[in-house]
C-alpha cells in the first residue's frame, strides 16, 4: 500500500490534509532517497543563499553548508536521526578544519536549527500527519477557493508553541498560502502571511513531488527561497565525508 492509503481519515481536517499530501506527491516523496535544496532570502537588493542542504533520507545522514562571513565556510556532517540537547550527532568543520569544544557544539546546534527551519519551509505540505501535529478545519475562514487548516503541536520540535494556518486550494489541493504566529511572538501579534509560488515538479521513483521554490511575504517586498531543488538518485562522491564545501549553486 502507498503511504497515503494507510492514513485513517477521521475528521474534515484529516480529509483536507490528506488531499494536500496527495497534491504534493507524498507517495512519490516516500520513494525519494535524497533531497537537495538551498534556503535563502530575496529582497530588493537581490537574492542571498543562507544554507545549502543535502539529505540521505534512508540513513539520516545530512550535509549542510553555510557561512558567517566572506571567510567562514561551515560544513556540518551530521545525522538528523540522532539529536541530543538541541544538537545533531556528527562533525562540524570551519574552512576545512574540524571544530572541537564549544565551537563544535555551536555549529551542530546551528545545523539542527537550520535543518528544522529550512526543511519545514520546503516540506510543510507533506508533514501535516507527522506525530504530534494537531489539525483543525476552520469553516469560518474557508472559502469557495480555499480550505483553511490550523496546525498546532504537542511537545514536539524546537518550538511546539508555534501555530500555522494552511490555505489549501479547493481546485488543486496544493498549499497556496500559509500564515503563522511563532512561539516567541506576542499572543495578540498579527500572523505573518506568505504566498507559496513557483511550484516545481520533481521526478521520483514512484511518481512526482511538487514543491514551491518561492514564498512571498504578503504586504512586503521580501521572499524566502527554497530553490535549487532536486531529488537525486545518488549523492556526489564524498557528500557525507568531505569537509570542504561542495554543494555550490546559487
Amino acid at each position: 500500500m502507498s503511504p497515503t492509503d494507510t492514513i485513517a481519515l477521521e475528521t474534515q481536517a484529516d480529509s483536507v490534509a490528506h488531499r494536500l499530501l496527495r497534491a504534493h506527491g507524498m507517495d512519490a516523496w516516500a520513494s525519494s532517497p535524497y533531497l537537495r535544496f538551498n534556503f535563502g532570502i530575496e529582497t530588493p537588493g537581490g537574492a542571498q543563499t543562507i544554507a545549502r542542504h543535502l539529505w540521505n533520507r534512508n540513513t539520516g545522514e545530512y550535509r549542510i553548508e553555510w557561512s558567517a562571513g566572506p571567510d567562514s565556510a561551515y560544513v556540518a556532517l551530521v545525522n538528523v536521526r540522532e539529536q541530543h540537547d538541541g544538537r545533531l550527532a556528527g562533525t562540524a568543520y570551519l574552512n576545512g578544519t574540524e571544530l572541537t569544544g564549544t565551537a563544535d557544539e555551536n555549529a551542530r546546534e546551528e545545523a539542527y536549527g537550520r535543518f528544522v527551519n529550512d526543511t519545514y519551509w520546503l516540506l510543510a505540505p507533506l508533514k501535516a500527519f507527522d506525530p504530534g501535529v494537531n489539525r483543525t478545519y476552520l469553516p469560518d475562514s474557508s472559502t469557495a477557493t480555499h480550505d483553511v487548516l490550523q496546525l498546532t503541536f504537542n511537545d514536539v520540535g524546537r518550538t511546539p508553541g508555534d501555530r500555522y494556518w494552511l490555505y489549501v486550494s479547493t481546485e488543486t489541493g496544493r498549499l497556496d498560502r500559509w500564515a503563522y504566529r511563532l512561539e516567541g511572538m506576542p499572543e495578540d501579534a498579527s500572523p505573518r502571511f506568505y504566498d507559496w509560488t513557483q511550484y516545481q515538479e520533481l521526478p521520483a521513483p514512484d511518481g512526482t513531488v511538487r514543491l514551491a521554490s518561492r514564498k512571498e511575504a504578503v504586504g512586503t517586498d521580501q521572499a524566502l527561497l527554497t530553490n535549487q531543488l532536486a531529488l537525486p538518485e545518488a549523492p556526489p562522491e564524498g557528500a557525507f565525508s568531505a569537509p570542504e564545501p561542495m554543494l555550490g549553486g546559487k
